[in-house]
């Protein structure tokens, strides 16, 4: 998008956070930004930024209060294999949990129940993304790759849609909104991570009798860590 509207892309290379990434961003000009909210809790208000684009994980009501201040300010969600935005929110204001919004062009949206039928309004069910960017499937796992990409009942002959293991719901106004996961699966820092897998290898050492990981929040800003509790 930066290219085709005659703007130059700035790629951080060891600018992750914090004061180094801040730094990249004035120097290079920076005026719009795509960053997970923790990154964004790291840097300063004060930066030149027009635009701010955040995704990759949830981010927090004080979040979005200070950052949407005098500057556009979007949440965006989409897993990896969409490709990887499927809905935008509107700009967003105050201290809210943000949306995640409505699918971008080209892409289909649905939530649905265990039958795979669409729930009403307000309702909870599983997302399912289907359209052009949806990827083909895990490389060498045919297993994972059928539970995961499903046939599309509403598209056309042939055509897959993908299982995020997501929930959210439809609002009267035709918004999404996100509610947490279906299964144990966590984000923390953007990173899908699997609790029970750490649970398992904590088990098999052999001071370890049973053990339980879950992630919890580390400040502003939706950042998580995992702790483990451990017998």
């Amino acid at each position: 998008t930066a290219l085709a509207s005659g703007a130059a892309l700035v790629l951080p290379a060891g600018e992750r956070s914090g004061d180094a990434l801040a730094h990249l961003i004035r120097e290079q000009g920076v005026t719009h930004a795509l960053l997970p909210p923790v990154v964004v809790a790291d840097l300063p208000e004060s930066l030149g930024l027009v635009g701010l684009l955040v995704g990759g994980e949830s981010c927090a009501p004080d979040l979005v209060a200070r950052w949407s201040r005098g500057r556009r300010m979007i949440n965006a969600y989409g897993p990896t294999e969409t490709t990887v935005c499927a809905t935008m929110s509107e700009a967003l204001a105050g201290a809210i949990v943000p949306p995640i919004g409505r699918p971008i062009w080209n892409t289909q949206v649905y939530v649905l129940d265990g039958g795979l039928e669409p729930v009403p309004a307000g309702v909870s069910g599983e997302l399912y993304i289907a359209g052009s960017g949806l990827a083909r499937g895990y490389v060498g796992r045919a297993g994972l790759t059928a539970e995961r990409f499903v046939a599309d009942p509403f598209g056309a002959a042939g055509s897959r849609m993908y299982r995020t293991g997501d929930l959210a719901c439809w609002r009267g106004d035709g918004v999404l909104e996100f509610l947490g996961r279906a299964d144990a699966q966590v984000k923390v820092r953007g990173f899908r991570i699997e609790p029970g897998e750490i649970e398992a290898a904590l088990v098999g050492h052999g001071g370890v009798a049973q053990a339980a990981v879950i992630a919890r929040e580390d400040g502003g800003g939706g950042g998580k860590r995992l702790v483990a509790y451990v017998v």
